[in-house]
């Protein structure tokens, strides 16, 4: 079976709505940094044609057409937004992290979740210091560790460290270290579709499912007792979602999976996380938050 039949397999009932999302533009939307929360006006001045909808906490949204405008501003140029789908701020909005958790991002370029995350601390906590963050970013390709690197000096969070290395090595080298994980795993992308789509063949999707078990039980290893994790993909499979999960739970760890505490609506839900199924909003995804026991 192609992507499209194994996708009316995955998705049922849903399958017609979703494939027909694929040709739909989508609307843009950008969270403000934690640099421009101290210059939320000019901002919101900046942008005051574009009658702009806060639909999570500190995430706006535009119509898909004036994303250029986006793009092309001020307010994005010096770093004072960063533009997201919401579905990618999931993960950092359902981290349920505090300044004084030392945190790691496993596979971090571009680097939006991580700054996300920095924007929620500003936004949430008076006593926040970017240069008091316990925070490491680890990105294996060299390329995308640049662009990692890149982006964090546009946002002002060159305090946090980054490794160009292979994240699978924090089970040794971090044993038991970080209150809280982010794995934003590589995958397939198999929730999106373009003029661009390639199939993946059997053999590359079961070369994935190894990649993501091994990076999830990595970050198992190096996430204190008590700690937690979120993992994400952008991609239907239950070999790169469900599978990867279960393996974690049939492994020496005794993990808990909790419940999300933001979600959209357009979603499904199962006892290993939530699907999102995407539309003029939302990009694909896949979200659970793990909390290790022992």
């Amino acid at each position: 079976m192609g992507f499209k039949d194994d996708l009316a397999s995955i998705l049922g009932a849903n399958f017609n709505e979703v494939w027909q999302s694929f040709f739909s533009q989508k609307q843009a939307g950008f969270f403000i940094s934690a640099l421009g929360l101290e210059q939320k006006e000019r901002i919101f001045t900046e942008f005051k044609e574009l009658n702009l909808k806060e639909i999570l906490p500190n995430f706006y949204l535009v119509g898909g057409t004036k994303k250029p405008i986006l793009s092309a501003s001020n307010s994005f140029n010096e770093g004072l937004i960063y533009i997201q789908n919401p579905s990618s701020y999931l993960s950092a909005l359902n981290l349920n992290a505090s300044l004084n958790d030392e945190i790691c991002d496993m596979c971090a370029s571009p680097g939006g979740k991580s700054i996300a995350l920095c924007a929620l601390f500003a936004l949430n906590f008076k006593n926040y210091e970017k240069n008091a963050l316990k925070f490491a970013c680890i990105e294996a390709n060299k390329d995308r560790f640049f662009s990692l690197k890149k982006n964090l000096l546009k946002y002002s969070l060159t305090n946090i460290k980054t490794f160009n290395k292979d994240a699978r090595s924090i089970s040794r080298t971090c044993k038991e270290r970080f209150d809280r994980i982010i794995l934003d795993a590589p995958c397939s992308s198999y929730s999106h579709f373009s003029e661009n789509f390639k199939e993946k063949s059997i053999k590359e999707i079961k070369a994935l499912s190894k990649l993501q078990k091994e990076l999830l039980n990595a970050g198992l290893g190096a996430l204190k007792c008590g700690g937690e994790l979120v993992y994400s993909t952008c991609t239907f499979y239950p070999q790169e979602n469900e599978q990867v999960i279960q393996n974690a739970l049939n492994s020496k760890f005794k993990i808990q999976i909790l419940k999300l505490d933001f979600l959209p609506q357009n979603v499904r839900q199962n006892d290993f996380g939530a699907l999102i199924l995407p539309n003029e909003i939302y990009d694909g995804f896949f979200i659970t938050r793990i909390k290790k026991l022992a």
